[in-house]
């Protein structure tokens, strides 16, 4: 009985300790690196209503696997990081969701998360939902989200519109374990989606694509050796499985290049040029 009663004591003290930081003008925090700054494991990062500046870099934020750090836009109102080079490059972090918060007008790419270069440890265990990626401010091979090296990766209910005309929309190079469900695609410019440079065990399902670029999903690409994760793949990309996806308009919906063991099943293609490429 006594062991029992120290349990959940232990549960109650690990709920009390966990924190709600409140960002915005005039409360707590004025900044989200402050807050940032200022957490730990089980945290909830609070961002009310406004429009703050881009240009955040933050390293090895880690959360656990029962204490996530959530960085959450507050409910029924619209939080904005605007502009910046990239509004947040995230390395080596672990355990966090975001949710509720519009990335806009970047320059470089929109978000980037990363494994700092290690290309045998990744950042993991990471979550968008219901975020908004929209208008880069660039022609070229920018990004409006970023993944180089994650693990255990999830997009939800997230919406990607006007990416750069040379650039992708999502863009992973040594991506594993991840999902990218029931999202939206507009204007896309060299693809909507690419998986390459040993990327593996990708689910994209339920999402809309229109007009979603020169191809909608690239499954593979053409990675230079020096960025595979892991440094021995030997496919650009594998086992990446494309599910009940609605796509409309753009040149090629899918590409295969440089990949083994994938699946396009299930998807409705309406006026493309061409339903999938080599």
């Amino acid at each position: 009985m006594k062991k029992y009663l120290l349990f959940f004591l232990f549960l109650i003290v690990s709920s009390v300790s966990a924190k709600t930081l409140l960002v915005g003008n005039g409360l707590e925090y004025p900044s989200l690196l402050s807050a940032l700054n200022n957490s730990e494991a089980g945290d909830t990062i609070l961002i009310h209503n406004g429009t703050y500046s881009g240009g955040i870099y933050y390293g090895n934020l880690k959360g656990t696997e029962n204490k996530k750090i959530y960085i959450i836009g507050e409910t029924d109102s619209e939080v904005i990081f605007n502009g910046g080079s990239t509004a947040w490059q995230f390395s080596s972090a672990e355990y966090l969701e975001i949710q509720n918060i519009t990335f806009a007008n970047q320059t470089a790419n929109g978000v980037n998360f990363d494994d700092s270069g290690n290309l045998t440890v990744p950042a993991r265990n990471i979550t968008f939902r219901n975020c908004t990626f929209r208008d880069m401010q660039a022609t070229g091979n920018n990004d409006l989200l970023k993944l180089s090296g994650i693990d255990n990766l999830e997009i939800i209910n997230c919406r990607f519109i006007n990416g750069s005309s040379g650039g992708s929309m999502i863009d992973m190079v040594g991506c594993h374990n991840v999902a990218i469900r029931q999202s939206y695609f507009e204007n896309g410019g060299s693809n909507a989606i690419q998986a390459k440079g040993g990327s593996s065990n990708v689910l994209i399902e339920r999402n809309q694509f229109v007009n979603p670029g020169l191809r909608g999903i690239n499954i593979g690409g053409s990675t230079g050796l020096q960025f595979f994760r892991p440094p021995d793949a030997n496919y650009e990309a594998k086992e990446i499985l494309v599910y009940s996806n609605l796509f409309i308009g753009g040149d090629a919906p899918v590409a295969f290049v440089g990949a083994v063991n994938s699946e396009v099943i299930n998807n409705t293609f309406i006026n493309s040029k061409n339903w999938a490429a080599r």
